[in-house]
Formats: C-alpha cells, sequence, structure tokens
C-alpha cells in the first residue's frame, strides 16, 4: 500500500512539476513575443504594458496545453521506465 501510494506521489509531483515549466515557457514566450511586435510595430510603446500583457497571453496559451501535454510526458517516461525495469530483470533472469 505505502509502494503504491509513494508512486502517486511520484507521479502527481512529476506531473505539477512539468505544468509549472510548460506555464513559464508560455509566459516567457508571451513577452518575448509582445515585446517585440511593440518594438517593430508600435511608435512610443509603453514595453511594461506589452510586457505584462504578454505574459498574460502566453499563460493563458500555457496553461490550455500544459495538463494535456504533461500527461503525455508522463506516460511516456512511466513507459520508458518500464521497459528499463524489464529489461534489467530480464537480464537478471537469465
Amino acid at each position: 500500500m505505502l509502494k503504491i501510494a509513494l508512486g502517486l506521489i511520484h507521479w502527481l509531483v512529476l506531473w505539477i512539476y512539468y505544468v509549472a515549466i510548460i506555464c513559464f515557457i508560455g509566459a516567457m514566450a508571451g513577452v518575448v513575443t509582445h515585446l517585440l511586435f511593440a518594438l517593430f510595430f508600435c511608435e512610443h510603446a509603453d514595453l511594461g504594458y506589452f510586457a505584462s500583457f504578454g505574459f498574460m497571453n502566453g499563460l493563458n496559451y500555457g496553461i490550455v496545453w500544459a495538463g494535456g501535454a504533461s500527461i503525455v510526458i508522463c506516460v511516456i517516461r512511466a513507459r520508458n521506465d518500464y521497459m528499463a525495469k524489464q529489461t534489467t530483470e530480464e537480464g537478471v533472469a537469465e
């Protein structure tokens, strides 16, 4: 029972970690793209406004993609861990 609970906690923390990373990347991409837009296309642009607006837009897009992408990443990682465990067990059994 403890092994199952620890495994569940491990994957939950890993999923939250990946969600945070994807949201951070989205927010930073929003800041960069909005600032570049402001510098290239706006005259006398308020960079603070565009940076904060880009942060919010990027974070919103990041939140949309973060949950599903994190689940996919966790499933891929779990399969890799399972396959590595299976190959070590097969090597020991022979």
